[in-house]
């Protein structure tokens, strides 16, 4: 099986047989990626694909064209969901939280026994808060550590940051608007930092911190609590998934 990590910066890819992980593929979309793609996936024996993907609507279209030629009908596309993977889904409307997100408390589930903290850095950054029942409570997302607030903007362009909940930093949200904290757009260390301190409260005080994501390292080494990075904790959740 291929599973594939559409972000909004680069494009992840891992090919299983047998149980076991065979090869790995990742890009940038500078570095004509869907050529790059193609031919990684050519050498392949997989008849069945998962994805993952926040990708913009042209983009999306040029992915599908790719996976189509390789795989035709033998496509699933992961959403979030109320609960999967023994996870319970936080947010009032399960189908808003980004999959992303959703797939990352997923591997959590498979990994840790007790509650949970994941942080996924990348071009957003994502906290969110996992108990050991399952129970998803919530998060933040921050801009990412080399995202300008404009660049966030786009990112979240569906989002109207006018809306009055965003301005509300005191809880997780349990809504993308309610999650957004651009109050430490400044300075996203200190505000990842200020955010787990925080929120760690809530948990278990013996609760576990899993982070991924390219700039993992630079808030794991900033964090006053220690965390575990797991680079693959995305694909840990579509396994899960996909095997079920």
């Amino acid at each position: 099986m291929i599973l594939l990590d559409c972000g909004n910066s680069s494009i992840k890819a891992q090919y299983h047989e047998s149980g076991h992980l065979r090869a790995s593929f990742a890009s940038s979309y500078r570095e004509q990626w869907a050529r790059r793609l193609v031919r990684w996936a050519s050498g392949l024996g997989a008849q069945r694909c998962w994805l993952a993907s926040v990708l913009e609507a042209t983009r999306q279209a040029e992915l599908d064209r790719c996976l189509a030629d390789r795989c035709g009908d033998a496509v699933t596309r992961f959403v979030a969901q109320a609960r999967a993977g023994g996870v319970i889904n936080g947010y009032t409307q399960p189908e808003r939280l980004g999959v992303d997100r959703w797939l990352a408390l997923i591997g959590a589930a498979g990994m840790v026994d007790g509650d949970c903290i994941v942080i996924d850095a990348g071009s957003a950054v994502t906290v969110d808060l996992l108990r050991a029942d399952g129970q998803h409570l919530g998060g933040a997302i921050l801009p990412g550590i080399n995202t300008s607030l404009d660049r966030f903007r786009q990112i979240f362009s569906h989002i109207d940051f006018a809306d009055p909940r965003i301005a509300e930093t005191g809880a997780p949200g349990c809504s993308t608007e309610a999650a957004i904290q651009i109050d430490y757009a400044h300075d996203t260390l200190a505000g990842i930092n200020e955010v787990v301190t925080r929120w760690i409260q809530r948990l278990d005080r013996n609760a576990t911190l899993l982070l991924a994501g390219g700039d993992a390292y630079r808030v794991q080494r900033s964090l006053e609590i220690p965390g575990r990075i797991v680079p693959d904790l995305v694909f840990r959740g579509m396994l899960r998934l996909a095997r079920q």
